[in-house]
């Protein structure tokens, strides 16, 4: 379901607040107390508005003025609110979620929209949610974390029923249409953030017999465009933008991984981190010459030739805004940078935004002129609760409307994906070993090549360790404690990265009757995935493959092609329920 068709929907859904500008104080709204804590009614900016402001000596918390509201699994829900947070520390600031409690009152789940940055200016905020099996009540809420104030006005809360199921009898048509989605895709990979071979992963029993399987199988995936963290204490221990040490056990684990990545062919975006780094964006100037020394060192010093885009750090809409760093510093450092590749004579594309969560952040970044031209392409994070992924359509298509308006049109890149619940977190995912999730990953993927993405790349490659013994269980496979299992979703990712090449044009697919089975043509592959619970006739038109792939839950084993592979039939087949595969 697409951008417009959801919005349409929750625009008609009941509206569900009580006083939801304040023109009535706080009537109808529940508020914290609290000493230090101060929640009252306000004009602000000439308009009514809640002020929730923090001091000491209150504790750290999180604040929150909410209404709840009835729901029934399914339920669609759109929160709205205009928020002003001023002089934020120690704390994430102003943002909105709205989250749903069982029958006992314990949540169940939680969507949340992004932080705006603390500079005194309104930013309208958005979340999007789907009320999950066993939800009973919604809530609202307009949340403030740390010290400080915030301004909250315009609160607007609609709730709409699910749409009715697609039809599960009759065959489905997925046509192959002349249209182009996307004329030149820049590709698929998994984020490997090149700590595999080093000393700490070692420690934990990784052997070179591991790393080849582990390069084996990087190799048979075959990325095109591959995001990798550079975290700068791997590279400039001292913090001083200007002593570098290119020969840290980190580093050396990187170019290990960049060696692969350089025989494979494949395109590597550099992505600064910064944790536990004073101050690092303080000086543009500093920053600028120590990134075109790494970029330098790693292009020219070590010929790695794969390394072709940078990022400035992940996910700024976090940590780089909520370390009191503005918008305009954020703009002046991507300037700094690429005047910086331009002296050194680097070729090397800037990313723009690499956002995570709302919309507010990617929407600055691409009306920013100076900012915008600054960019060659955009990428952008999402994170969704498994029940609200059919929201995923509104992350992708307000960010490449937004984009379509812009001269010269620039390619947008979903960076990091996944879907969570209520085990979820930063390092750790269990519903990522399960089957579901390979489904919603094909799904996903198939509506973006529609939609006109033009690469992906799944967080993460595989369960490491990461600096400071924190292991990452997000990936495609296991750790060495379970033998690199692979996992429902490797089988799902690999055909995506392995079949398409950079430079592949994607050709618009339309299935009927909709709801049930998915394709996207990319290259010379058509990629299908059927979530439905019921078997599905496919008849294909507009293309002519010769054989059909079909992979499900109990057909997927090793590492390599699995499911059952049949010549096609009159350009039919037919996909068993949950399945997923290809056709070529």
């Amino acid at each position: 379901m697409t951008l417009l068709p959801i919005m349409i929907l929750l625009a008609q859904g009941a509206v569900t607040l009580t006083n939801p500008d304040f023109a009535a104080g706080l009537e109808g709204w529940q508020v914290p107390a609290a000493e230090g804590v101060t929640v009252e009614a306000v004009r602000d900016q000439e308009r009514p508005a809640v002020r929730v402001a923090v001091a000491d000596p209150a504790p750290k918390g999180w604040w929150i003025v909410s209404q709840a509201f009835p729901v029934t699994p399914g339920d669609a829900a759109l929160g709205e609110a205009d928020a002003r947070p001023v002089a934020v520390r120690d704390g994430a600031g102003a943002y909105l979620t709205i989250e749903y409690l069982g029958a006992d009152g314990k949540r169940v789940s939680v969507e949340q929209t992004e932080m705006p940055p603390a500079d005194g200016l309104t930013t309208r905020l958005r979340v999007l949610s789907i009320a999950p099996e066993g939800a009973a009540t919604g809530k609202f809420c307009l949340v403030f974390n740390g010290f400080g104030e915030a301004f909250f006005s315009k609160a607007a809360l609609s709730v709409s029923p699910p749409p009715p199921p697609p039809a599960n009898d009759g065959p489905v048509t997925v046509r192959v249409t002349d249209q182009t989605a996307c004329a030149s895709l820049i590709g698929f990979g998994a984020e490997d953030d090149g700590w595999f071979y080093n000393a700490d992963n070692r420690a934990k029993g990784v052997t070179e017999e591991d790393c080849r399987l582990h390069d084996e199988r990087v190799a048979w995936m075959e990325p095109d465009w591959v995001r990798m963290f550079f975290w700068y204490p791997d590279w400039n221990p001292s913090g001083d933008w200007e002593t570098f040490d290119f020969e840290t056990d980190n580093l050396r684990s990187h170019h290990r991984a960049l060696d692969l990545y350089q025989r494979l062919g494949a395109q590597v975006n550099v992505v600064g981190v910064e944790w536990g780094v004073k101050d690092p964006f303080g000086d543009p100037a500093k920053l600028a010459h120590a990134v075109g020394a790494l970029m330098e060192h790693l292009i020219r010093d070590r010929g790695y030739t794969c390394v072709r885009s940078w990022t400035l750090t992940n996910e700024p809409n976090g940590h780089f805004i909520h370390s009191g760093y503005d918008f305009a510093r954020f703009r002046d450092i991507h300037l700094a940078v690429r005047a910086e590749f331009q002296r050194r004579g680097l070729d090397v594309s800037v990313v723009g935004s690499d956002d995570t969560g709302g919309f507010a952040f990617f929407s600055r970044c691409v009306n920013d002129p100076g900012y915008f031209g600054a960019a060659d392409y955009f990428v952008s994070h999402r994170y969704l609760q498994h029940s609200s992924r059919r929201m995923m359509s509104v992350f992708l298509d307000e960010r490449l409307a937004l984009l379509r308006e812009k001269a010269p049109e620039k390619p947008f890149v979903v960076g990091e994906f996944g879907f969570q619940d209520k085990r979820s977190g930063t390092l750790e995912n269990p519903l990522m070993e399960e089957y579901d999730y390979a489904l919603w990953t094909a799904a996903f993927v198939i509506e973006g090549l529609n939609k006109g993405v033009a690469g992906f790349s799944v967080w993460c490659l595989c369960e490491m360790y990461y600096p400071g013994n924190g292991f990452m269980n997000y990936g495609l496979w296991n750790f060495k404690d379970d033998g690199f299992r692979t996992r429902p979703v490797y089988h799902a990712w690999a055909p995506f990265s392995r079949l398409t090449r950079r430079g592949d044009a994607v050709r618009r697919c339309e299935a009927s009757p909709a709801g049930r089975v998915t394709a996207a043509h990319a290259g010379d592959t058509l990629f299908w995935v059927n979530e439905s619970d019921v078997p599905a006739e496919v008849i294909i038109e507009g293309a002519s493959p010769k054989t059909v792939r079909i992979m499900t839950e109990d057909t997927l084993a090793g590492d390599r092609d699995c499911g059952s592979e049949a010549p096609l039939e009159n350009n039919r087949f037919t996909a068993p329920p949950r399945s997923f595969g290809y056709a070529r």
